[in-house]
């Protein structure tokens, strides 16, 4: 039994390095997606945004505030009408806009996690995915500042 406790402490003295397996590379990879979805909506850019999400799939949900100013949590499944509304955008705020990643993993080189500060505006939680060689953004979470 001590022998097994050994070997458990052991496993988990190595997952901090698990955790953060990924290379250069990878990490490179990640911020251009995360930049391509945060410069894409700044500059309603259609091209950057769908490149950024995997649109298909994604979903989000955010912390927001109804009519009433009380907060609630609304999702959205179509990420392909809310990019195509993001790049429609006629008034877009600018590709100059202040953002910047907060906190970055990437586990087993196949998924990661991004923690994102948009101006003053929200907090983003994003998932990625690597499939086919390419980082894609899977899910967004965000509450507002």
């Amino acid at each position: 039994m001590r022998i097994i406790s050994i070997i458990a402490a052991f496993l988990v003295s190595l997952s901090p390095a698990f955790a953060e397996a990924g290379g250069d590379a990878d990490k490179s990879a990640i911020k251009a997606a995360v930049m391509d979805y945060f410069h894409g909506q700044g500059e309603a850019s259609e091209e950057r945004l769908f490149r950024a999400f995997a649109a298909e799939h994604a979903s989000m949900v955010g912390v927001v505030k109804n009519d009433d100013g009380a907060e609630i949590i609304r999702s959205w499944k179509d990420m392909g009408q809310v990019l195509s509304n993001w790049a429609a955008n006629e008034n877009p705020p600018g590709g100059d806009r202040d953002g910047e990643i907060l906190d970055m993993h990437v586990v087993d080189g196949r998924i990661a996690t991004v923690l994102f500060r948009s101006t003053d505006r929200f907090y983003d939680a994003l998932t990625l995915a690597k499939v086919d060689g390419e980082w894609k953004i899977i899910a967004k979470a965000f509450v507002l500042q």
